[in-house]
């Protein structure tokens, strides 16, 4: 057999399992973000923004508040914005008798957006954050939806859901440590944040 021929052998045999390799890590990836970004506005007007409490939709009790916290941190050293301290944001929703970011209507972003002096307010929800069990074997999951609202019209500008999980290609191939559920929401966050910044 000439060298020729053995080299095409192994490329012919490389490709296969270089394609399943692919697809393995692409599965262990976890799911990417699905965003909406409104075509016709301008984030450039955007000087400030408040981050409104998350709401809770997961069985975990402190996920909501710490990852609001996450949020805030992360948005802050991603330097686009100006953010509202979290203190000054809770005492204008008590004025307005606001318990629950769900439940805002147009009105009400409109007279935050004032109250605050922001173009944009961010709500969002922890959907999952929990150790899902398969066959003995935990893993973390956290899933967050975020939306900005434009304070001058109340409408939706910009829009992300991520889903981050704690195992990652190789913690699955070779069994190695998984990362932590403060490290998995962080991840999420950043994920997130990424596609409204950058």
């Amino acid at each position: 057999m000439g060298l020729g021929r053995l080299q095409l052998n192994r490329i012919g045999l490389a490709t296969p399992i270089l394609v399943v390799l692919l697809m393995v890590l692409a599965g262990c990836s976890g799911m990417g973000s699905t965003v909406f970004v409104h075509r016709d506005y301008n984030f450039n007007f955007v000087e400030k923004v408040a981050v409104i409490p998350f709401e809770n939709l997961s069985n975990d009790q402190g996920a909501s508040a710490r990852v609001t916290h996450l949020f805030i941190t992360e948005l802050l050293a991603a330097d686009a914005f100006d953010v509202v301290e979290p203190g000054e944001v809770s005492l204008a929703l008590s004025k307005l008798s606001l318990t629950r970011s769900d439940m805002i209507s147009e009105d009400q972003a409109k007279q935050l957006g004032k109250a605050l002096g922001v173009q944009g307010l961010i709500l969002g929800a922890v959907n999952e954050s929990s150790g899902l069990r398969s066959a003995g074997n935990g893993e973390t999951v956290v899933t967050l939806d975020v939306r900005m609202v434009e304070t001058e019209s109340a409408q939706t500008v910009w829009s992300a859901t991520h889903t981050e999980g704690s195992k990652g290609f190789f913690s699955s191939l070779f069994g190695t440590s998984e990362k932590s559920q403060s490290e998995v929401a962080r991840k999420c966050v950043r994920k997130v944040i990424k596609t409204l910044v950058d």
